[in-house]
């Protein structure tokens, strides 16, 4: 199993965008999108494990978690942040795929995060899917500092 930095920024494989809390709310059922790296810290989530190789994703901006919306085990559900209840929809393991890529898999549906539509787009919805192993499915962690001058993401080694 690979070891996590205490906080990290999640970027897709297909689009390059990260993992985002919408329009920076503190407020639980905010939905998480994916939008241009910014490094806000509405982009940075503390990896916290909790056992049983399971971990919370928490957002550093809200204090919230990661959160399948009404514990919903279809395609398609909303991926949101709520507070924290200790429930299996709250619960992720984060799968090793190639090189340093990652799955995030609900322990509540054994459903993976995935970008809606393999969109590329700012404001995409995270929702939950069957894990197909698409790009929109696979995520690196990146270290939300220092910023690169650059613009690129600094890769979490």
């Amino acid at each position: 199993m690979a070891d996590f930095p205490s906080v990290g920024i999640w970027q897709s494989r297909h689009s390059l965008k990260v993992l985002d809390v919408r329009d920076w709310r503190a407020d639980n059922g905010a939905p998480i999108q994916q939008w241009d790296m910014h490094g806000g810290n509405n982009q940075q989530f503390r990896i916290e494990p909790l056992g049983g190789g399971h971990f919370a994703l928490r957002s550093v901006h809200s204090n919230l978690v990661l959160d399948v919306a009404n514990w919903s085990a279809d395609n398609g559900a909303q991926i949101q942040q709520w507070e924290w209840h200790g429930g299996n929809n709250q619960r992720f393991w984060i799968d090793e795929k190639e090189g340093d890529l990652f799955a995030l898999r609900s322990v509540h549906s054994n459903r993976v995060l995935d970008v809606a539509g393999w969109s590329a787009d700012n404001g995409a919805q995270i929702q939950q899917w069957e894990w197909h192993g698409g790009n929109n499915q696979q995520w690196q962690i990146v270290m939300p500092s220092p910023r690169p001058s650059s613009g690129g993401a600094v890769r979490f080694d």
